[in-house]
């Protein structure tokens, strides 16, 4: 029996060493595999990424190089300018300088031109005879007058024909006649007359109305609803007990029921929707009225007006609104004027053209 033992332990000693190599070698190939897996992940994952980036940055350096490049490029034309800037300056101030000699050459032309031209005709003036330069100024004062009767009538500005009069009666106040003392009196009467027209009334219209419409907009139109009235219930202390039940059931039937009372006959009351609308009409209404006192359209501006109170009157006789100051105001703008009120004919212009027409036929000053 000892010795079995001792064969079998003897058996079993030689298997130790090789289970532990085959260990041992499993244990290296298993490194292997995964240092093999992590180079092929490092080369797969982490290199090519290393690969892209180091491609991106090259690229970047290359635009890099390009944008300063151009930098360069721009550096070197704003050089080339900044060296041919002094150069164009110097251009540009000779021909603005060679530009207003020519001009002043040419204005100094003009003027010896209209200085012999005035001696010409001074030279010609003198050679006249008194007869021929009063009959010249005759002449030329009936034109003037005529000119001034043209921007009245026509161009409606009166103070353009106030200095034509004004330089006609000095033609007339230059012969130092007596005879023309009755034209230069005409002529003095058309002047005042002219002072006294005032051309821009339509634009104080059209002014007020803005005023007005500026204070319509700010109002508030408010329909206070009908008053409220209800029987006194005061009771007596020592009242019985009846009579304060019977207090206490009016003040309950009061708190319940609104018992109104009016006045006047009884009629429907306006929405705060239909008043605001009529203001807004009414505002409507001012503006075109405004629009053709700018336009002096006398009847668009008379028929706004006169829809403007009508809205502002039914409003005022339907609901207890205080439109009396509005009411007044559109009364006093309803009938403006809106052009100026012209003479009928300037009083100078029959006597100049009676003086001009003997001095054509030929008869004496």
């Amino acid at each position: 029996m000892a010795n079995d033992s001792k064969q079998d332990t003897a058996t079993e000693q030689p298997d130790t060493p090789q289970k532990k190599g085959s260990i041992a070698w499993l244990v290296v190939l298993l490194l292997i595999v995964i240092i093999g897996l992590a180079g092929w992940l490092g080369y797969r994952y982490v290199y090519q990424d290393l690969l892209a980036t180091n491609q991106n940055l090259q690229q970047q350096s290359a635009q890099r190089q390009q944008q300063l490049e151009q930098l360069n490029n721009e550096l070197q034309q704003l050089k080339q300018q900044q060296q041919r800037l002094p150069q164009q300056i110097e251009q540009n101030l000779d021909q603005v300088a060679n530009s207003l000699r020519r001009n002043v050459s040419d204005q100094a032309q003009e003027l010896s031109d209209v200085q012999r031209a005035v001696q010409s005709v001074q030279a010609e003036f003198a050679a006249l005879d008194v007869s021929q330069a009063t009959a010249w100024r005759v002449l030329e004062a009936r034109h003037l007058v005529e000119q001034a009767s043209h921007k009245l009538y026509i161009d409606q500005q009166p103070e353009l024909a106030m200095q034509l009069l004004e330089l006609a009666d000095s033609h007339l106040a230059a012969l130092n006649n007596p005879a023309y003392q009755g034209i230069r009196q005409a002529i003095n009467d058309d002047k005042l007359v002219l002072a006294t027209i005032n051309t821009n009334a339509h634009v104080d219209t059209a002014m007020a109305l803005t005023s007005l419409r500026a204070q319509l907009t700010s109002q508030r139109w408010i329909v206070s609803a009908p008053s409220r009235t209800l029987s006194s219930t005061d009771v007596a202390a020592d009242a019985p007990w009846y009579t304060r039940l019977q207090a206490s059931a009016q003040t309950l039937f009061n708190q319940l029921i609104r018992v109104q009372h009016r006045e006047r006959p009884i009629e429907p009351q306006l929405s705060m929707a239909f008043v605001e609308l009529t203001k807004q009409r009414v505002l409507l209404q001012l503006q075109l009225a405004q629009q053709a006192a700018l336009t002096q359209s006398d009847q668009l501006y008379r028929d706004s007006i006169s829809e403007a109170k009508h809205l502002v009157a039914e409003v005022a006789a339907q609901s207890d609104i205080d439109l009396s100051a509005l009411q007044y105001q559109l009364a006093r703008l309803a009938s403006p004027q809106l052009q100026a009120e012209l003479p009928a004919q300037l009083r100078s212009l029959p006597l100049i053209n009676q003086k001009a027409r003997a001095i054509t036929a030929g008869a004496t000053p």
